[in-house]
């Protein structure tokens, strides 16, 4: 049976599936929540898998998965439903783009060769905080919108950031 640490970044994946059918039907304030939970299961399932000395090969390796999937499906379901407009989609593609090279870079140095960063942690915390406003910004007044496209760049200068550093940590453990 799978622990529950590994069963919360399981959760993360699976919660792409609801979130398309909430915001597809305009339930943008359920949809911000069903995010802003799956998105907290990302700080929840670490804890737990250390506090109960379960970290695994197969969570280690999970939880990065479920991030991504997390915030790339998303990205695309608001780009999609016209939800981040230009600027938005810009700062989205280039996360997308990023998780993408890092992912590829990850495989090729081989297990642990790239390990998350504090950095990445803030990465991740910025992305799913941008997110979770652009969601419920459809609810809100304009202001809410721009200022989450705003936390997206802001989100993005950090992923472009910490992945800049993992091409250099990349680069050194290739040659």
């Amino acid at each position: 049976m799978l622990a529950l640490p590994n069963l919360l970044s399981l959760s993360r994946i699976a919660a792409l599936l609801p979130l398309a059918l909430l915001l597809a039907a305009g339930q943008n304030w359920w949809a911000a929540v069903l995010f802003a939970l799956a998105a907290a299961t990302d700080l929840l399932d670490g804890y737990l898998a250390r506090r109960q000395g379960r970290v695994t090969a197969f969570g280690a390796a999970l939880d990065p998965i479920a991030d991504k999937v997390l915030v790339a499906g998303t990205v695309l379901l608001l780009a999609g439903l016209g939800a981040l407009g230009l600027w938005g989609t810009l700062a989205g593609l280039l996360i997308l783009v990023r998780e993408l090279a890092v992912s590829g870079l990850r495989e090729a140095t081989g297990v642990g060769g790239l390990p998350v960063t504090r950095a990445a942690k803030y990465k991740s915390a910025a992305q799913m905080a941008a997110l979770t406003l652009l969601i419920a910004a459809r609810e809100l007044p304009p202001p809410a919108h721009e200022a989450g496209v705003i936390l997206l760049w802001a989100a993005a200068a950090l992923t472009l950031w910490t992945g800049a550093g993992y091409v250099r940590k990349a680069l050194g453990a290739l040659e």
